[in-house]
Parts: C-alpha cells; sequence; structure tokens
C-alpha cells in the first residue's frame, strides 16, 4: 500500500521565527531554511506557520560544525 500523503514526521513548526532542525540537531532561525536543499515546502501562510523538510542523510561531520 502507498501513502497519499506525507508522514507528519516531517512537518515542523516555525516558533518566533526559529524551527527544529533535524540536520543541525537544534533551533535555527527559518531564514536558513531557505537556502537548504532538504526544504520541500514553506508554509507561513496558515494559522500554525510550518516547513517541511526531508533530509536524505544527515552527515557526521555537519553536526559538530558551529552554526
Amino acid at each position: 500500500m502507498f501513502l497519499l500523503f506525507r508522514p507528519p514526521l516531517d512537518r515542523r513548526f516555525i516558533d518566533a521565527g526559529r524551527v527544529s532542525c533535524p540536520v543541525r540537531g537544534g533551533d535555527i532561525d527559518v531564514d536558513r531554511c531557505a537556502g537548504c536543499s532538504w526544504l520541500v515546502s514553506f508554509d507561513d501562510a496558515s494559522k500554525t506557520p510550518s516547513i517541511r523538510c526531508r533530509p536524505d542523510c544527515v552527515p557526521v561531520g555537519f553536526l559538530h560544525s558551529s552554526f
């Protein structure tokens, strides 16, 4: 059976201009999502603004770099 909708796990809610980033492992400014290649959609017009991202993998070295 195939899924008609994306699983809700890839939806990240925006709170005070920040969002939880699965790649960086913490909250970041939502402006940084705009240039991310894993960004799928950006919904800032709804009552609960959110983004959808789907990282293929999380590079190990990337987690240790400063952001």
